[in-house]
C-alpha cells in the first residue's frame, strides 16, 4: 500500500502569504496536491503542519483518507517534514509515501506514479534529479525511513541529504523518468517538478497574483 505525504509547513516568506490556501482553480494549492495524490495512491493521505501552527483541510473527495500531523519540534526542516510524515504513513500501514511539497501547482498523477514504480526494494528512496538538483519532495519512499530520518535529528542532523547518504537510492533523471508512456504523453516538459516560492513565479504558472495578508 502507497500513501500521499504532503509537507505543507513552510512559513512561505518569499510568497508572502500561506502557499498552501492560494486558490487554484475550484479549490487551493494544498487541495489540488491532494488531488494528485490521492489519484495516485491507494492508502492514506497525510498532510504535515508545522509544530506551532494549525493546518485546516479544503473539501476534496479524499477527506476520508486524509489527516493532519504535525511536526513535534519547529524550525527543523524538510528532514523534519519526512520523519513525521514517513512515520506517520508506516503507523497507517503503508510501506511506501510519495513526498510532495505544497508548491507544485502542476503536479499531476502520472508524475507520481511514474516516480512509484521504482520504489520497488532494494530501493528505499526514488529521487527525481531534475536540473542537476535532487527533488527530496518530489520522491517516493520506504516509510521505514521515518525512523531512520528521526534517528538522524536525535544526531544533529538536518539535510535531507545524511538520509540519502544512509539509504539505498534510486536517482531518476528526466530520460529515465520519461520512458514511462503515460507521463510522456502527458507531460514531455515535466511541468509537474516546477514549484513556485514567490509571487512572480505564481503569477508565471498560474497567470494569478497572489492576495497577501492585509
Amino acid at each position: 500500500m502507497s500513501a500521499g505525504v504532503v509537507l505543507a509547513g513552510g512559513r512561505s516568506r518569499r510568497m508572502g502569504t500561506d502557499k498552501a490556501s492560494l486558490p487554484h482553480g475550484a479549490t487551493t494549492l494544498l487541495g489540488h496536491v491532494l488531488d494528485a495524490l490521492a489519484a495516485a495512491v491507494d492508502g492514506p493521505l497525510l498532510v504535515v503542519g508545522a509544530a506551532d501552527t494549525a493546518r485546516a483541510l479544503p473539501d476534496g473527495s479524499w477527506r476520508g483518507r486524509c489527516r493532519v500531523v504535525h511536526d513535534p519540534v519547529p524550525g527543523r526542516g524538510p528532514l523534519q517534514g519526512l520523519a513525521t510524515g514517513l512515520s506517520a504513513a508506516a503507523a497507517d500501514g503503508a510501506e511506501t509515501a510519495f513526498v510532495a511539497a505544497v508548491d507544485l501547482p502542476h503536479l499531476h498523477a502520472a508524475f507520481v506514479r511514474a516516480v512509484l514504480a521504482y520504489r520497488v526494494p532494494p530501493v528505499e528512496v526514488a529521487l527525481p534529479v531534475l536540473d542537476g538538483h535532487r527533488q527530496p519532495l518530489l520522491a517516493a519512499y520506504a516509510t521505514a525511513l521515518g525512523a531512520r530520518a528521526t534517528d538522524l535529528l536525535a544526531r544533529g542532523e538536518l539535510r535531507p541529504g545524511a538520509l540519502f547518504a544512509a539509504s539505498d537510492v534510486r536517482e531518476l533523471d528526466a530520460a529515465t523518468l520519461l520512458t514511462d508512456p503515460a507521463l510522456a504523453a502527458r507531460d514531455p516538459e515535466l511541468r509537474a517538478a516546477r514549484g513556485v516560492n514567490t509571487p512572480e513565479e505564481w503569477a508565471r504558472a498560474t497567470g494569478e497574483t497572489p492576495e497577501r495578508p492585509t
